[in-house]
């Protein structure tokens, strides 16, 4: 991804969903982001617990705490971005961050990086995403074509989580489900199985999950219906039992 790290302030927090919280950050040094990155993640670099200031050498003796987050919107006339943080699901250095966010708190960003989703042009695709994708979702159904027929499953455990999508009403073709369940190793699969059953044509998947749920369903595509792996879009969110830095979790 672009190395180029940019300093920045929180403008604004805002509870969206009992477990997604959205902050606004913005910068005089955004001056130049790039505006159509809607999809596409930057690397958000924290402060060291403790600390107000953010070490922005990426290569320095004790390089900050940094994640990686979606972009939601981006404000080009106010030089800001807006990301959305799952909160009260999981613990970690960013979380814990985001949950205490406040107006004023210094940051740094990264990027933006590459989008996962380059190709436009199909006909037919399946997005399979959870909490932590919610973005990337709402990024892409901007940018897919009208005429190609779209599902989406967004899977969540609590019903009270589901939350508006830039959508576009025109677009009739494209169709979002959000899924509520705790069993997601069962239910999206199930999910997923009956719409792989139903196409006629073999779908561009899209997926950013938790990753033994990802390798189940692209296991499930490439050996049960032949999906082409350069069909296949995938990205491991994060990994269940183990945190951001690669330490089990209880």
């Amino acid at each position: 991804m672009t190395r180029r790290v940019r300093r920045a302030t929180v403008i604004s927090t805002t509870d969206i969903a009992p477990h997604l919280k959205r902050l606004v950050v913005g910068s005089d040094e955004f001056h130049d982001f790039p505006a159509d990155q809607q999809g596409a993640y930057v690397k958000v670099l924290l402060p060291h617990r403790g600390q107000d200031e953010v070490e922005i050498d990426l290569k320095a003796d004790k390089p900050a705490p940094r994640r990686s987050y979606t972009i939601r919107a981006i404000d080009t006339l106010n030089h800001t971005i807006t990301l959305d943080f799952v909160v009260d699901q999981h613990r970690g250095i960013a979380t814990d961050w985001a949950k205490q966010a406040k107006p004023g708190d210094k940051l740094a960003i990264a990027g933006p990086g590459p989008k996962k989703l380059q190709d436009f042009s199909q006909s037919q695709y399946l997005m399979i995403a959870d909490l932590t994708a919610i973005n990337a979702i709402n990024g892409y159904l901007q940018q897919l074509p009208a005429s190609a027929n779209v599902d989406v499953i967004i899977h969540i455990a609590d019903p009270n989580d589901v939350i508006a999508l830039d959508t576009i009403k025109a677009h009739s073709n494209h169709s979002v489900n959000w899924l509520v369940t705790a069993q997601p190793q069962t239910d999206v699969v199930n999910q997923i199985t009956v719409l792989l059953s139903q196409y006629s044509q073999k779908p561009l998947i899209f997926m950013a999950l938790e990753a033994s749920l990802l390798r189940t369903i692209k296991d499930l595509a490439i050996d049960n219906y032949a999906i082409p792996r350069e069909k296949i879009v995938c990205s491991a969110y994060w990994q269940r039992g183990v945190d951001a830095d690669g330490k089990l979790t209880a």
